[in-house]
């Protein structure tokens, strides 16, 4: 899909609370989006970003699917920290949700039970390509951005549990390796870590679902692995997405 095949609908109204699943890619938001009956190509969530959005509004905790949109300039999905941040700061200030999800595929680890299709909630979300090493820097490069505790969401759908770490890189040289194994993470991603970043300073409830297309530590080159199982992987996120939206809306329920 390039811009010029992206067409404007607004609905009536803004939804409001609820849940906002931030996704970045087309493919990886198109099946989430089928199960929840949001149809069409989706509004614009700010004049400046190509961002979209979704969503099911009539209800009373909403639950708004955002996309970062095709980068106008290449034609692709605006990938990375980046459009996660903006679009991300956007969907909170308009939609003021009570929790956020980052929702998306990831590369795995075999040497922690991962496998093609692991599906994971966050137990905690860092940056693994941030080095600094000067005191106070160090530490905010490296902290964790604070996730919402959801072990018994994870443990009601059957879905496993561990860090996610973040970069805007596909590849995992070796010293980004070394950080991802010091902090024990299950799941490498480019946008779970920016997403809870904006959500710890508008003081919002974080959580990432991530799904693997790719094992980092198998030989067998990362984009041929994530090419190849893309189309499984959305679809797994379809099938457990909304699930999971719906049981962090029973969690931060008031």
């Amino acid at each position: 899909m390039s811009a010029a095949d992206v067409t404007d609908a607004t609905p009536a109204a803004d939804p409001a609370g609820g849940v906002v699943i931030v996704v970045a890619m087309a493919a990886e938001a198109a099946g989430i989006r089928a199960q929840l009956g949001l149809d069409g190509r989706g509004a614009v969530l700010h004049p400046a970003f190509p961002a979209r959005w979704w969503s099911t509004a009539a209800l009373d905790d909403p639950i708004t699917v955002v996309t970062n949109g095709v980068d106008p300039d290449f034609g692709v999905d605006s990938i990375g920290t980046q459009a996660a941040t903006t679009t991300t700061l956007h969907a909170i200030e308009r939609f003021t949700p009570r929790v956020v999800l980052s929702a998306g595929t990831c590369g795995g680890f075999a040497a922690r039970g991962g496998a093609i299709g692991s599906t994971y909630l966050a137990t905690e979300v860092r940056r693994h390509d941030r080095r600094i090493e000067v005191d106070g820097m160090r530490e905010m490069m490296r902290a964790d951005e604070g996730v919402l505790e959801a072990a018994g969401i994870a443990s009601e759908l059957g879905i496993g549990v561990g860090p996610v770490t973040t970069s805007d890189s596909l590849d995992a040289p070796p010293l980004d390796l070394a950080r991802m194994t010091e902090v024990g993470a299950v799941a490498k991603d480019m946008e779970a870590a920016a997403v809870a970043w904006v959500c710890r300073r508008h003081g919002v409830p974080f959580q990432a679902c991530k799904v693997v297309t790719d094992l980092v530590d198998d030989p067998e080159q990362t984009q041929v692995q994530f090419l190849r199982n893309l189309a499984a992987a959305s679809d797994r996120l379809a099938e457990i997405v909304p699930s999971v939206a719906t049981a962090l809306l029973r969690h931060t329920s008031t």
